[in-house]
């Protein structure tokens, strides 16, 4: 991560508030952060075939589009260890107690996120942190009809055939699941179908929010104003 990048990129969103492009940046910020966790998969060894049955050109299709997508948004959104940064040190200076000010709706937009996914997450879960990650990209733009205009790479990132391949690997998955418990194939749910609804709900959910304004603050304004008007 380029730390002056991250702070020119945090000086231009804040020359203006924009909440759609702030809750988008969120959005994308916790993907980054899902990235993170991803562990490489190693082509030249064979995979646990009740973990994961893809073949050596999937996994390094997917080693690579989790690389370029994680190197892209080091240089074009602002990341968590960034947020987190600026806002343990708000009071550093005039400066970072601004930049914090502004910043305020993607903390909300943050801690929302995360809430939503922790509590969705059963304990003890074998998450896929790569996938969760392509999946809530894919959830809003392919079932919520939803744009990333301000960021071109990911509109034209190839989230169709990454998805087919986890799809393709999950279905294998279910019917060697299937076969060892003699149950329906049906019945089967992995943790790559608990990814994809656990991505669901959060972009659901998401879309549903909207950062408010501390109403005591405004409260607190208007009635200040009335009492000037009453002097009067």
């Amino acid at each position: 991560m380029n730390k002056d990048k991250q702070f020119k990129l945090v000086l231009n969103q804040c020359e203006t508030i924009n909440l759609k492009k702030l809750k988008i940046n969120t959005l994308l910020l916790v993907v980054h952060f899902l990235l993170k966790d991803y562990k490489k998969m190693e082509t030249n060894i064979t995979p646990d075939p009740m973990t994961i049955c893809a073949s050596k050109e999937e996994l390094t299709f997917i080693n690579t589009s989790v690389n370029s997508l994680k190197t892209y948004l080091d240089n074009n959104i602002i990341v968590s260890d960034t947020l987190f940064y600026l806002f343990k040190n708000r009071t550093q200076s005039p400066l970072y107690s601004k930049i914090t000010r502004n910043l305020e709706p993607m903390k909300a937009y943050y801690k929302y996120l995360i809430n939503i996914f922790s509590t969705k997450l059963s304990n003890g879960s074998n998450w896929i942190p790569e996938l969760l990650a392509f999946s809530l990209i894919y959830n809003y733009k392919k079932e919520h009809d939803k744009s990333f205009s301000f960021f071109p790479e990911i509109e034209n990132f190839p989230m169709d055939k990454l998805i087919n391949i986890y799809n393709k690997n999950n279905l294998e998955l279910k019917k060697r699941i299937a076969a060892e418990d003699n149950i329906s194939v049906w019945k089967v749910k992995t943790n790559i179908d608990e990814m994809y609804d656990t991505s669901e709900v959060m972009v659901k959910k998401y879309l549903d929010y909207n950062f408010k304004i501390n109403e005591s603050r405004v409260s607190k304004t208007r009635v200040s104003k009335t009492r000037v008007k009453r002097k009067k």
